[in-house]
């Protein structure tokens, strides 16, 4: 879908507060709200606008633990599988299929090193065609976006 200046304000608008109201997204895009509304529902219809959410600071919530692990799989097994297992852990923020040494790259949040490790050990390690990993402790994040700054 080709985007025009009035979609983009309208997700700017959305990603900087997604609990704007349609009036204030109007007023700053300079838009009726009737529009506003149309045009997001046609964003929604289109897949751009995926969906509203809360967005949780995993931190205080006691994850303070941000780790990525780059995994080995064979991809004989039931790759679909595997996906499915890793998409069941609770702690699993992101999957990505990625290129190069290794064939996927998950993002899981843990309390601490130990949950970290446990959830190596008896989790990612177990799913179906698991060969091995390599995992990174994010020290800090200073961003983290959903999708590209339209703003």
């Amino acid at each position: 879908m080709k985007l025009d200046d009035l979609d983009r304000g309208i997700l700017a608008a959305l990603q900087e507060n997604g609990r704007m109201s349609l009036t204030a997204i109007a007023k700053r895009i300079n838009a009726a709200p009737a529009t506003v509304h149309e045009r997001l529902a046609k964003l929604r219809r289109s897949g751009v606008l995926v969906s509203f959410s809360a967005r949780l600071d995993a931190a205080k919530l006691g994850y303070s633990v941000t780790a990525l692990i780059h995994l080995t799989i064979e991809l004989a097994n039931d790759f679909e599988r595997t996906l499915e297992e890793l998409k069941a852990i609770p702690e699993v923020e992101e999957i990505h299929v990625v290129s190069g040494d290794y064939d996927l790259v998950v993002k899981v949040r843990a309390r601490d090193t130990a949950h970290l490790q446990e959830l190596l050990v008896t989790r990612v390690h177990q799913v179906t065609g698991f060969k091995r990993s390599a995992t990174e402790i994010c020290l800090t994040t200073p961003l983290e976006r959903w999708g590209p700054r339209l703003g």
